[in-house]
């Protein structure tokens, strides 16, 4: 009977849910015009949780380490820079046997240099940054994670010329 308890236990922790563990991430996404950003990064849960309307709703840090590309004037080129985030999260999951998410965070960036493309300059290389995202699990355990999302970063008005750049954005997630 103990074995029986100890098989169970560890049967159960093998198939256990990932939703809520850390996750390591690949992101791609595109601007309106010409900018393209490449992002890895990682998630890790915040201890909270609460339920709206009988449905679960977690957090979560997301840190990332992106490179943004984008097309300047013609006699300038292309230019490349890299950009540092900090975003906490709100995931709100949808009931427990049905794999789909949705989530919004707003958090900080930091570039390392002011970017520009062809019709567009930031004047902070310290940035906010808001998303809303729709994703969905798969696997066993729930251990990959696809979603889409909507990213709109700028820097609140500190200082103008403040044209914000918005992203559409994919990203794969893999849970441990």
């Amino acid at each position: 009977m103990c074995a029986l308890t100890v098989w169970s236990a560890s049967a159960q922790a093998q198939f256990a849910d990932k939703r809520n563990s850390p996750t390591l991430y690949l992101q791609a996404g595109v601007a309106e015009r010409d900018a393209r950003a490449l992002t890895i990064g990682s998630t890790i849960p915040m201890d909270w949780k609460t339920y709206w309307w009988g449905h679960a709703v977690t957090a979560h840090w997301d840190m990332s380490l992106s490179a943004w590309n984008s097309d300047r004037m013609e006699q300038e080129g292309s230019r490349t820079i890299a950009v540092v985030g900090l975003v906490p999260t709100m995931r709100f999951h949808s009931k427990s046997q049905y794999p789909w998410f949705v989530e919004a965070g707003l958090g900080g960036y930091v570039s390392s240099k002011l970017y520009e493309s062809r019709d567009k300059r930031f004047s902070t290389a310290f940035n906010f940054g808001t998303h809303i995202g729709v994703g969905y699990f798969t696997g066993m355990r729930r251990e990959n994670e696809w979603s889409v999302r909507l990213e709109h970063l700028s820097n609140a008005s500190i200082k103008r010329p403040n044209p914000g750049e918005n992203f559409v954005q994919l990203r794969y997630a893999r849970h441990f």
